[in-house]
């Protein structure tokens, strides 16, 4: 005799707490019955699962700098971390490919060598693998950087399924001149905005390639030098340059992020510790310095395993609002969550020079398979 059938309801609510990161989980439970696989990818439980586990589950990593087969000095590889795989971009795409952001389940790609022709930025849906190729930004730079936004107004959306909704593509760079070349690509406009001009206030404004961080309503920008960030106010489209923390003259392997509380934060590793700073809100009598709070200094070696070399590590780069680093020693990319305050090997790779994360909630969507009679109530895993 097969056992007692479970409630339709009670079935929902145990398979609405699969973790979000096994993504998985929810295909295997999909295969065990034709009412599951409808439940499971249809909108009002995909509705429910992401507003039940809120933050986005980190689905894999976006390597730059790891070799290809062909030996590219700009490839980027999909690094999983989860169940997850996605669709990959064509191979011969692969070697000559740099991921500059992610964010709200879309990726901003840049080919390096045609960064200001058509389809030089390319925002990719790893979940659907559908691209949307930009025309070329309004004005050549010396450097540059671009992040990836939903378009929605802040506050307006909650970010938890936008990523097939309108985007916007914020691009910054550096002319010949010294000066600083804001603009942005409406995906409903389908077009850049007039470029916003600010000169620049010094000899050494480069933008580094490490990827931008969205805190509250703005967004920064290292420079190559690691003493000053570029901030873009995205209410009003205003650029200006702010400090950095003061104790340490050349932060050579730093990176920018966003706390859990929304506030712009700054890290780095040096003589085998974790420095961590926020800073606090400040009004036009504040300087640039006085800005910062150190929150954290975290010794590595208590951290890591005896045979873990930290001479050369260094931070390649952040997930805003979860408080996770990625740090790059020996080959080796490692997180570093200052919640748990533990340390976890992610993958092996040569030459990394930034990490970009990949956040998103992957719920199946199975077609065919839910089609056809109501199963029994034995119906059989799969």
């Amino acid at each position: 005799m097969p056992p007692p059938a479970l409630m339709e309801e009670l079935e929902e609510e145990i398979l609405l707490r699969f973790p979000p990161h096994e993504p998985a989980r929810l295909i295997h439970a999909a295969l065990v019955c034709k009412r599951w696989a409808r439940l499971i990818s249809g909108p009002a439980f995909r509705r429910r699962f992401r507003e039940l586990h809120r933050a986005p589950p980190m689905l894999g990593l976006l390597c730059n700098g790891i070799g290809d087969p062909d030996g590219g000095a700009n490839s980027c590889r999909f690094v999983p971390t989860a169940t997850f795989r996605p669709s990959p971009p064509q191979a011969e795409q692969r070697g000559s490919w740099r991921a500059l952001d992610s964010r709200h389940g879309r990726v901003l790609l840049l080919r390096p060598a045609k960064r200001f022709e058509e389809g030089g930025l390319v925002v990719w849906d790893p979940i659907t693998d559908e691209k949307r190729n930009l025309p070329s930004p309004p004005q050549h730079t010396c450097s540059l950087n671009a992040v990836v936004l939903c378009s929605a107004a802040a506050g307006a959306c909650n970010h938890l399924d936008c990523h097939g909704g309108p985007f916007l593509v914020v691009f910054v760079g550096m002319d010949a001149g010294e000066t600083f070349i804001c603009s942005t690509y409406s995906s409903d406009a389908a077009t850049w905005s007039d470029p916003i001009s600010t000169q620049c206030p010094g000899d050494d404004c480069l933008l580094s390639i490490t990827p931008g961080t969205l805190a509250g309503n703005a967004l920064y920008f290292l420079f190559v030098n690691r003493t000053a960030a570029l901030k873009y106010d995205l209410g009003s489209q205003e650029a200006s340059v702010i400090g950095l923390p003061p104790e340490y003259t050349c932060w050579r392997h730093a990176v920018l992020t966003a706390t859990e509380g929304g506030r712009l934060g700054f890290a780095t590793v040096l003589e085998n510790k974790l420095y961590v700073w926020s800073r606090k809100a400040a009004g036009p009598e504040v300087d640039a310095a006085a800005g910062w709070i150190q929150s954290r200094v975290i010794d590595l070696e208590t951290l890591v395993c005896n045979d873990v070399i930290l001479t050369s590590a260094a931070l390649v780069g952040s997930a805003d609002g979860v408080d996770v680093f990625f740090m790059y020693t020996n080959d080796v990319i490692y997180t570093l969550d200052l919640k748990t305050i533990g340390v976890k090997k992610v993958c092996e790779g040569r030459n990394v020079f930034t990490v970009v994360p990949y956040m998103s909630f992957y719920t199946p969507a199975l077609g065919a398979v839910c089609t056809g009679e109501e199963p029994s109530a034995g119906g059989s895993s799969a």
